[in-house]
């Protein structure tokens, strides 16, 4: 069972809400979800360690990393949130209070985080809902942990038996994802 490396999670929400400021709080978990499953997908291993737990509405980071977000703000006043208006709705939007050392993150980690963060901020909380509430997330029960190697896989959509990517194609995965020609990308 993987274990929250408290640097490397508040590190990954600080270079998140670096690379995007002000993402709402649903944004900014969909980050850190896809960027450690897509890390985990590519390299077998997620990038802060955190679990996933399915709730009501989503995934979230299980109580330790849940525990330690809250104390980035409560406690050690590395990020704020502030309640802002968005068309008809007012969401709680987080930002960087301190920059991340980034010097904990490898180069293909930084590259998937401001792939994930930029991923997200498209979105708005509803269409991230929908968008992931497929059926990994519909086969997981309530409360229980969302298993990441499910979440992001490497397979070619409507063939059966294709081979695993070779290392050399998830390093020019990372490169496309890393690309300006990422934003053209809607499929997470």
């Amino acid at each position: 069972m993987p274990t929250v490396n408290e640097a490397r999670f508040k590190n990954t929400v600080l270079a998140i809400l670096t690379v995007r400021p002000g993402l709402g709080s649903v944004q900014l978990r969909k980050a850190l979800i896809i960027a450690d499953a897509l890390h985990n997908t590519l390299f077998g291993k997620s990038i802060t360690g955190t679990r996933y737990i399915k709730f009501k509405y989503g995934p979230i980071p299980d109580r330790d990393a849940s525990g330690i977000l809250d104390s980035m703000y409560y406690d050690e006043n590395l990020i704020d949130i502030n309640e802002e208006v968005e068309g008809s709705t007012t969401k709680n939007s987080y930002y960087a209070l301190q920059e991340p050392n980034d010097k904990i993150f490898t180069e293909e980690e930084y590259k998937i985080i401001k792939f994930a963060a930029g991923v997200t901020e498209k979105y708005s909380a509803t269409k991230l809902s929908d968008m992931t509430h497929d059926e990994v997330y519909n086969n997981t029960p309530l409360r229980e942990e969302i298993p990441l190697d499910r979440v992001c896989t490497m397979t070619i959509t409507g063939h059966f038996n294709t081979p695993d990517f070779t290392e050399e194609e998830k390093r020019h995965l990372i490169e496309v994802l890393s690309s300006n020609e990422a934003g053209k990308f809607t499929f997470i």
